[in-house]
């Protein structure tokens, strides 16, 4: 059979909305439940297309043209309708089953992911009848697949600046559907055809109207749930391609502030207008109601989070997220005399300076401060300026938002490196403040900020006494924490260019007395002995003492928040840690899916093989399969690995996803379209193509790294383009891949060859939680030399079969 220029369409659009579909569900998983489980939406996403691969493999009922066309509509149609069916279901689980936070969102996704599985099933079936049915078309048909994923990413990007995430679903199902027409419009059946497109329009219409909707604030259709507990007192609500954004609350009403960092010192009287902002629902900030009065804000002085404005004053100071603003209007009310506030989410800034700008005194406007819309360490790392103080409160995020949320929460700002641009753009006697959760019994990340300020400190040349230079204010039994009968509070390390004197210890002892904190580690000695042994880098001790991983993160293995120690899982300690028992939760998660996906990748293998009855056709196949499943394991090392390193050179999660993946997945689909003249090029000699392959990807693997630091300070297009340039020729050589496989499938016995694909899908389900594991536990570096090791593998086996098939026989019969 012979593709037309419909079929070649209806694949593109396929892929398309199906790689927007994927992220999109972890969009709105991120929102309605926790972002690990946002990452199982990528494994369901490739188990269900492996189990569409699969059933194409054992029920092979097309025998012609008409009848494949046929069955790619009818899948692709399915795939259109059923992917807004699963997302009503799932967000309208609150309104049928009444249960605690907790057991709604697991009734949600045990309800939601059979649904959801049967979306990718049918999307599935679509892509690889499309690519196992055109047997010498197969490497441009692979090149169309790939380039609709490139081209879905970056479409997802624009449309969530202008819809919101449900509206972009029923954007979703109005590309599947017009992909169903493309393949209808190469049958007779008339019924269909209209069908199709007129479910297309419609589908459109949705997203259009409610998408409008939304932007004014009153959609039809919207997640109005997040983490179990349904939106209450909406003021506003935008999205974007990593988060959520809403502010609720009562404007008008003076409250007691309400936040952790607020010591019982401060007066009883204090009261301010507020409104809440939070991120997907959960990563929480406050909107002060501000006029221009700073000295109503003299209560910031008992947060724990500003002790150093009140031991520095009059300085320049860099504020990192700047949430509702209450960073910087802290900064000014204490005497700083001049604040840059560095934010990453453009619509947050959006919402301080135009939707809520009145209400929060339009800050930006003020001579005194400096509001920049971009990534804090790239902005850092680019600038000449010095700053007296950079801090940095609370900032993470319980979302899928790094890495275009293919990666958990790794973060840029938490590693060796990051502290290191951070401390050389201070002043001599320039202070970094950070402050983190302090959890009760085992305060696991200040262990693990403390032993980061000493590695900081030592990767600037202080190498005589580091702890000199550090100090740790903590408030355990604040205000909010007393009224929530919570034992947690914060900690704020203090990590200064200079070594402290006497006297700075002494006006910062008295500081803590007058406003109700705790000198938890300084020079002097500390409250905690594990707190000296992080300070004093005695990191043996420090861990066989706690059940966390408290090493300090590098960019090389950049989960500062991920500190599961796998060989401490019985120590019931971990589960008991405040929010940091999340993020152990969000690994064992990850455990448990790879052990799943490995028991169903062997039954991706096993079953067909029992299924098919002449087995004589399965003879010498084994390193036809060996193949398959390394490329697939190999293509997701390499690829999110690369996402990861370079999302720390470019610094935003937009250009993680956009740049990164859009330029790997359309130079794999450059190579693969040019994989018959590359053939025809080496004729016999296939190991001349294999060779090549992974000496590019070994010559990137060993130059990604001097690359990242090398053009780090360089202006965000020169970065872009050196990404751009390098991820080009990696991606070339990992397109040539699939089809040499393919095509050595073919040549074997190309009843085999949706079972091939399968067993590739499989291999990537794998491969992509493997990916993530093996980053967070050994580093990007080992993900990424055990990919180059898989393909070793596949080169080995495809010149065992290549003595035995003719490579470029672009006909095989």
């Amino acid at each position: 059979m012979k593709a037309n220029k419909l079929i070649y369409g209806g694949i593109f659009l396929t892929s398309l909305a199906t790689l927007m579909y994927e992220v999109l569900l972890t969009r709105i998983f991120s929102i309605t439940t926790w972002y690990h489980f946002a990452f199982l939406a990528i494994s369901i996403a490739m188990i269900g297309m492996t189990v569409g691969a699969i059933l194409v493999y054992v029920r092979p009922r097309e025998a012609d043209f008409e009848q494949t066309a046929k069955r790619q509509a009818v899948s692709a149609f399915a795939f259109s309708i059923s992917s807004i069916l699963a997302i009503l279901g799932h967000l309208s689980v609150p309104m049928f089953i009444s249960l605690p936070a907790g057991e709604t969102m697991a009734v949600a996704l045990l309800l939601s992911l059979p649904l959801l599985l049967c979306v990718f099933i049918f999307s599935g079936i679509s892509i690889s009848l499309t690519l196992t049915r055109y047997p010498s078309e197969m490497h441009s048909l692979y090149a169309a697949d790939f380039c609709g994923a490139a081209l879905g990413c970056i479409l997802l990007i624009v449309s969530l600046n202008y819809l919101d995430g449900i509206s972009d679903v029923f954007l979703v199902g109005a590309l599947a559907s017009l992909a169903a027409y493309l393949f209808a419009s190469c049958t007779s059946d008339g019924k269909l055809k209209t069908l199709t497109a007129i479910s297309a329009i419609c589908l459109a219409i949705v997203a259009g109207v409610n998408g409008y909707l939304s932007w004014e604030q009153r959609p039809l259709l919207h997640v109005f749930w997040s983490k179990g507990l349904a939106d209450q007192d909406l003021k506003f609500e935008r999205w974007n391609c990593f988060s959520r954004i809403r502010v609720w609350g009562h404007p008008e009403f003076s409250q007691m502030p309400f936040e952790f960092g607020y010591s019982r010192n401060m007066p009883m009287d204090t009261r301010i207008q507020q409104m809440w902002l939070d991120m997907d629902g959960n990563a929480a900030a406050i909107l002060y109601h501000y006029q221009g009065d700073l000295s109503k804000f003299n209560f910031f002085k008992y947060d724990v989070s500003n002790i150093a404005y009140d031991f520095i004053k009059g300085g320049k100071s860099l504020v990192i997220g700047v949430g509702g603003g209450k960073d910087i209007l802290a900064a000014m009310a204490l005497g700083e005399k001049s604040v840059t506030g560095v934010e990453i989410n453009n619509n947050i800034v959006f919402m301080m300076t135009k939707q809520f700008g009145d209400y929060t005194g339009h800050l930006e406007r003020d001579a005194k401060v400096r509001l920049i819309n971009d990534e804090a360490r790239s902005f850092i790392t680019r600038t000449n300026e010095k700053f007296d103080t950079i801090q940095a409160t609370l900032v993470d995020t319980w979302a899928a938002s790094a890495s275009g949320a293919f990666a958990l929460t790794e973060n840029g700002l938490y590693t060796v490196e990051a502290w290191r641009t951070f401390l050389n753009h201070l002043t001599d006697h320039g202070i970094l403040t950070v402050t983190r959760w302090y959890h009760q019994p085992v305060p696991a990340e200040i262990y693990r900020l403390v032993g980061l300020g000493r590695a900081a400190l030592i990767s600037t040349g202080v190498k005589d006494d580091p702890r000199a230079h550090i100090v740790l204010v903590r408030l355990v039994n604040s205000m909010m924490a007393e009224q929530l009968h919570s034992s947690d509070g914060l900690g704020t390390i203090l990590v200064s260019k200079s070594p402290y004197t006497p006297e700075q210890l002494n006006r910062l002892d008295a500081l803590c007395k007058q406003l109700g904190f705790e000198m938890a580690l300084s020079p002097r000695g500390a409250l905690d002995p594990n707190l000296a042994l992080a300070a004093d880098g005695k990191l043996k001790e420090l861990s066989d003492a706690v059940p966390f991983n408290v090493s300090p993160a590098t960019d090389d293995k950049p989960f500062f928040f991920q500190m599961l120690n796998i060989w401490r899982l019985d120590d019931k300690r971990i589960y008991y840690s405040g929010p940091t028992a999340n993020n152990v939760l969000s690994v064992v998660v990850l455990l448990v899916c790879l052990v799943a996906v490995a028991f169903f990748s062997f039954y991706c293998f096993r079953m067909p093989m029992l299924m098919t009855k002449d087995k004589t056709q399965l003879k010498g196949s084994l390193p036809l399969f060996v193949y398959f499943f390394s490329i697939g394991v190999g293509f997701m090392l390499i690829e999110l690995s690369q996402v990861q390193r370079f999302s720390i050179l470019l610094g935003h999660p937009i250009y993680a996803l956009s740049v990164v993946l859009f330029t790997l997945f359309l130079a794999t689909g450059l190579g693969s379209l040019c994989f018959n003249k590359l053939a025809g090029m080496v004729h016999e000699q296939l190991h001349k193509l294999i060779i090549g392959l992974f000496a590019v990807s070994a010559v990137f693997g060993l130059a990604t790294p001097t690359i990242v630091e090398s053009f780090s300070s360089h202006p965000t297009p020169e970065r872009i383009g050196i990404v751009i340039l390098c991820l080009l020729p990696l991606g070339f050589v990992l397109g040539l891949g699939f089809p040499t496989g393919m095509r050595l499938g073919f040549g074997l016995n190309e009843k085999l060859t949706p079972w091939l694909w399968g067993i590739n899908g499989a291999a990537s389900v794998c491969g992509s939680v493997l990916s993530v594991l093996l980053s967070m536990l050994l580093g990007i570096s080992f993900s990424y030399w055990l990919g180059c090791a898989f393909y070793v593998l596949a080169a080995y086996c495809a010149l065992k079969m290549g003595a035995r098939v003719e490579l470029t026989d672009a006909t095989p019969t």
